[in-house]
């Protein structure tokens, strides 16, 4: 029967709009099978619109949760009901393909507040609207939501969305996670509306707000406390790269966190740990590597070369010491090909990660 509706649906097609339409429909047909309902394919918008329905016992639907943030979102409770049913045609197909992806971001190019508001709106009607506890709700966030809406981030990689960076969003959100275990309980609406923000901007732009990054940081010393000054120890095979938008103290752009078990890569390769786009930075310019306590920077062959800054000298450059590995100090600043600037710093105890 549905097979007859859809030839049916077809030849109609054919009859009143031509050839073009029969295309636009075997194109609808494809994103319908893609979505799960022929393919089990799910991109993290529809994962996540799923479980807020599922939170909200129904009352914040797929339709509600697109008004809050889409560029059209207002149609949706439109007086004309064909105005309505084809912004809900619309937001149907927004949220089972990544074509969510730059509506959202025309959405946050338009008002830079979007995700937050979004996020205030959603929140509100989930705590007082559908009488959820925030605490739990936070929880909840952190839980299943955050297991689906990573399994369809990796949907969406894998059919295309190249700038998506696995280990990345993995170490962002664990951050964001562990500050959220330092607020009290009493923070719970707060906590449920910086998660709420942090998703929309996590499944717009593959990473979390470069602001809200910065808070997530802690400040370390260039020397390493210890136990007996009642402080956090240094964390055995793992080290903290940040990376500055310009030689200038306190430009702070982003961070990741390293770890001993496998390399780092910076360079311009879609798969490297850093994806750079500065063109003097080469596809595959360098790696740090941990072993046995010891950090070293190793250099891949370069054009435009490595170097190491200590106490403002140059203690290695690829293009005057050559390929060989060298070994990195907590402090030390990073600069490939005289563009991009990091400093390698320590991480301590207590899922903190460090900075200057």
């Amino acid at each position: 029967m549905i097979v007859y509706l859809r030839e049916r649906r077809l030849e109609k097609a054919t009859e009143t709009r031509g050839q073009g339409a029969v295309d636009d429909e075997h194109r609808e047909d494809a994103i319908i099978r893609r979505s799960g309902r022929g393919l089990r394919w799910h991109t993290a918008l529809y994962y996540f619109a799923e479980h807020i329905r599922s939170l909200s016992h129904g009352r914040i639907n797929h339709k509600v949760l697109y008004s809050y943030i889409g560029t059209n979102g207002h149609y949706i409770n439109h007086d004309n009901p064909t105005i309505r049913k084809r912004t809900a045609a619309v937001l149907s197909r927004l949220i089972h393909s990544r074509r969510y992806v730059e509506d959202f971001r025309t959405s946050y190019e338009k008002n830079p507040r979007a995700f937050d508001e979004a996020a205030q709106l959603l929140c509100a009607e989930l705590c007082e609207g559908a009488g959820c506890d925030a605490g739990e709700a936070v929880d909840y966030f952190r839980g299943a939501l955050w297991e689906d809406v990573e399994r369809g981030l990796q949907n969406e990689r894998e059919d295309g969305r190249a700038e998506l960076n696995p280990d990345r969003i993995a170490n962002e959100m664990h951050s964001l996670f562990a500050w959220c275990d330092e607020l009290p309980a009493t923070h719970g609406k707060e906590q449920l509306i910086v998660l709420a923000s942090s998703y929309f901007h996590l499944m717009t732009f593959g990473y979390l707000d470069e602001r809200l990054v910065l808070e997530l940081a802690d400040e370390t010393p260039l020397v390493v406390p210890n136990a007996d000054e009642g402080r956090p120890c240094l964390q055995e095979n793992r080290a903290c790269l940040i990376k500055y938008a310009s030689d200038e103290k306190g430009a702070m752009a982003n961070w990741w966190t390293l770890t001993a078990d496998r390399p780092f890569v910076i360079g311009r390769y879609t798969d490297c740990d850093v994806i750079e786009v500065n063109p003097y930075v080469s596809r595959s310019h360098c790696r740090i590597v941990g072993k046995d306590g010891v950090w070293l920077l190793e250099d891949q062959g370069s054009r435009h070369g490595s170097r190491v800054l200590r106490d403002a000298c140059v203690v290695y450059d690829s293009a005057r010491d050559g390929r060989q590995p060298f070994e990195l100090a907590f402090g030390d600043r990073i600069v490939l090909a005289g563009v991009a600037h990091y400093w390698f710093g320590a991480l301590l105890e207590g899922n903190r990660t460090a900075r200057r």
